[in-house]
């Protein structure tokens, strides 16, 4: 069965944790809380991106395989494995829920969903309290050319929804980002009949003008009630607003979710989508670029919310 999703609040990074799951990339970021020391858990994995040996890839599998991390690959029957793993291993020894430290700033948004519904759809009879955490990136000078769409399609195939009621319209809640005109890009493609905007501010001003800028041409699309600025420092309230947003839409139209932006909002976004399933969509859209993509370093802010997975009440 399921599990149900309930948004605590903030998490704390000094509880100990049964499992930290964290990323081995080129991001300098994606080994920022091992190299602080902040990771508490008795069992450490980086998930390894494929072929990305270059930036700070080959410096952070060096400082990880010489600390205590284990680096695995990242596909899916292996994070299935080692959730269930760490269930089974957890509930031999207590009654209390298992609890995971996710650090999500380096992830891929597939990586991400993948992990939602694994943990969602485990056999944890005390269910799961997951503790994510995320690293605003130190700002970076983005690139102004537009770059012609890659990637249009649901995030992963788990996440395409499905409905019944094929005739209702579609709407769109896209989270805008520092990508010039792929929102817009994407609301012309999907045709949505209304879409709501959500504007990221608190990471750094400079991203927050880079971002309106990215996004200007599609301000005409938008009415002033429908577009609303959230706080990446503040990731539960970002849900609750989203999903209020979406317990209405739901009810008379055919929500596709599209998470520009800071990976927060994804995170925001999946939940609700997890909680909804299948009747709404989130929708991934890349741009394609010839150049590798830049470092990100971690800016020194850490963002963290606690969300619970319940498991379903027993009918006995």
């Amino acid at each position: 069965m399921t599990m149900l999703i309930e948004v605590v609040g903030s998490g704390e990074l000094e509880e100990v944790h049964d499992l930290f799951i964290g990323t081995l990339g080129y991001e300098s970021r994606s080994t920022h809380l091992a190299r602080k020391q902040l990771v508490n858990a008795k069992r450490k994995v980086a998930l390894a991106f494929p072929n990305e040996d270059y930036v700070s890839y080959l410096a952070n599998r060096t400082f990880l395989s010489a600390s205590d991390y284990y680096i695995l690959d990242n596909r899916r029957p292996i994070i299935a494995h080692l959730l269930q793993e760490m269930v089974e291993e957890h509930c031999n020894l207590s009654k209390v829920p298992v609890s995971v430290l996710i650090d999500i700033s380096s992830m891929s948004r597939p990586m991400l969903a993948d992990i939602i519904r694994l943990i969602a759809e485990l056999d944890a009879p005390h269910g799961v309290n997951a503790t994510f955490v995320y690293l605003p990136a130190a700002y970076v000078k983005g690139n102004a050319e537009h770059a012609p769409v890659a990637v249009s399609q649901p995030v992963t195939p788990e996440f395409a929804g499905w409905t019944s009621k094929p005739e209702l319209p579609i709407t769109a809640v896209v989270g805008l980002g520092y990508e010039p005109d792929l929102a817009l890009g994407a609301l012309e493609f999907l045709e949505p009949t209304a879409a709501w905007a959500f504007i990221p501010t608190g990471e750094d001003r400079r991203y927050d003008d880079a971002v309106k800028e990215a996004n200007r041409s599609l301000e005409v699309m938008l009415s002033d009630d429908r577009s609303m600025s959230y706080s990446v420092e503040e990731p539960a309230r970002v849900h609750a607003v989203l999903e209020t947003l979406v317990y209405g839409l739901v009810q008379r139209s055919r929500p596709i979710l599209i998470p520009f932006g800071p990976k927060i909002f994804s995170l925001c976004c999946l939940l609700v989508a997890q909680n909804y399933a299948p009747s709404v969509t989130v929708w991934r859209v890349s741009g394609e670029t010839l150049a590798r993509p830049g470092d990100r370093q971690a800016s020194g802010k850490i963002v963290t919310m606690e969300v619970y997975f319940r498991p379903p009440i027993s009918e006995e």
